[in-house]
């Protein structure tokens, strides 16, 4: 998707903006939002209660959104959030009007027309991070908490947005100042020397913090895990089982099975819930070589080379009686593999494997999840407890890596006896990589990538 260009948002929040906060289509109420200092001037241009008298905050009240002159568009509720304590920080109006198409558009136009301008994506929860409302991480978790696909990712998204990640950052961040406020005193002072045990307290209190680091960045992984999901793709030869497994691991018959081979000529793909980890199975057709392999089956098959070169994890099926499933194609990237016997009622496997399975009697489906939940990250590994705070962003993982790889560096140094200034330096960069992480020093294009990708009224 191409990038908006920079500086598309008004970050000095000069103007009132409006938007649509509903999904837009036909539907049964939708909410024209406003926020910005002409936010109730521009209400009362557009909104007549149908009792006198100025709307009360927080207060929902009937009426009329009508036009320029008077005429009636619709009719519906007007509350009021008045800045600060608004979600923006700003005046905030709400309109909730009936949810067709036309209404929304006259409702929005109308609004415009009578002072505000239309909102970039993202744009009002992008000036609740300007005016202090949230932080930048907690701002990122709105987005996961929409776009949540699992109970599990939704819980992870909302501890974020209750500024989860602020609090597990605050204690590490005011460890390293403690230490950097420490080694800049020795700098004005050279010649008090650090003493042996002054070293060893230092790098302690730097490697919590590392320790610290290192596991919001497992949480990271699994967040985004959760958030972006994965793509499990059935390997194997034709008459593999691929199919019944899919079946098997879906609850219903999703594809057809046959004992003829080639079966499956194209991609048929189910969605499932591995312990929180929200995954896209992937059944591919049989791969065979041979000259009675026709036209549309040899598509099939390298639809297949395709979908592997995609996947997250690969489950390599093959009968307990059978041969074992060919090669991964040349040129795949690494990609972790699930070795599966399959048909186990028909015999047994002298290949080693990890999982073996009957799926059409469902059996070894519980183990295969498991294990798929322990490759996926599920709830189930042993390093992540279930309440951890997670981080869902790309740019949060590498944030937090590259400030764990910064404070290893500073106690590395701190331990050599190297230059204090060298720590120092190192402990600044850690600092400031957090204070990005949550917005307090972040560049202004960083903040129009990030909020780019949210919908439009919110």
């Amino acid at each position: 998707m191409p990038q908006r260009a920079l500086m598309a948002f008004d970050l000095r929040r000069l103007d009132t903006i409006c938007g649509i906060a509903t999904p837009r289509g036909r539907g049964g109420v939708a909410i024209v939002r406003l926020s910005g200092d002409r936010a109730t001037a521009v209400r009362d241009a557009v909104f007549l209660p149908r009792r006198p008298g100025a709307p009360s905050p927080r207060t929902s009240i009937r009426g009329d959104v009508v036009d320029a002159d008077g005429a009636v568009i619709d009719d519906g509720l007007c509350t009021t959030f008045p800045g600060p304590r608004s979600f923006t920080g700003e005046d905030v109006v709400e309109l909730a009007v009936h949810g067709g198409v036309l209404v929304q558009e006259l409702v929005l136009a109308r609004v415009v027309e009578a002072g505000c301008r239309l909102a970039e994506p993202g744009e009002f929860t992008l000036r609740a991070v300007l005016t202090g409302r949230l932080d930048l991480a907690e701002a990122e978790a709105i987005a996961a908490v929409v776009g949540a696909r699992t109970t599990a990712a939704l819980g992870a998204a909302q501890r974020a947005l209750r500024g989860g990640l602020r609090d597990a950052l605050q204690p590490i961040r005011a460890a390293l100042v403690d230490v950097l406020a420490e080694l800049e005193a020795r700098l004005d002072f050279p010649d008090e020397p650090l003493g042996d045990a002054n070293r060893r307290a230092l790098v302690g209190q730097l490697e919590r913090a590392h320790r610290g680091l290192r596991r919001l960045v497992g949480g990271a992984r699994r967040g985004r895990r959760l958030q972006d999901g994965a793509r499990v793709v059935l390997w194997g030869r034709p008459n593999a089982g691929k199919s019944t497994l899919l079946n098997a691991l879906v609850g219903h018959e999703r594809a057809l099975v046959h004992h003829e081979p080639g079966t499956t000529r194209d991609v048929i793909e189910a969605a499932i819930d591995v312990d929180g980890v929200p995954v896209v199975v992937v059944d591919v057709a049989g791969v065979r070589d041979g000259d009675d392999v026709g036209e549309v089956e040899a598509r099939g098959v390298a639809l297949a080379r395709r979908e592997v070169a995609r996947a997250d994890v690969v489950l390599a099926l093959h009968p307990a009686d059978g041969p074992p499933p060919p090669p991964l194609p040349d040129g795949v990237p690494a990609v972790d593999v699930v070795r599966v016997a399959s048909k186990a009622d028909l015999g047994r496997s002298d290949d080693p494997v990890d999982v073996v399975v009957a799926a059409h009697r469902g059996e070894g489906i519980a183990a295969l999840l498991a294990v798929l939940a322990q490759r996926l990250g599920g709830r189930g590994d042993d390093d992540i407890a279930g309440d951890d705070v997670l981080a869902a962003t790309a740019r949060q993982e590498h944030g937090l890596l590259a400030a764990a790889d910064a404070v290893h560096a500073a106690a590395d140094a701190i331990a050599d006896g190297l230059p204090d200034e060298l720590a120092c330096s190192e402990l600044r960069r850690a600092a400031h990589t957090l204070d990005a992480l949550l917005g307090t020093d972040v560049g202004e294009d960083v903040l129009d990538v990030i909020f780019s990708r949210f919908c439009i009224g919110k």
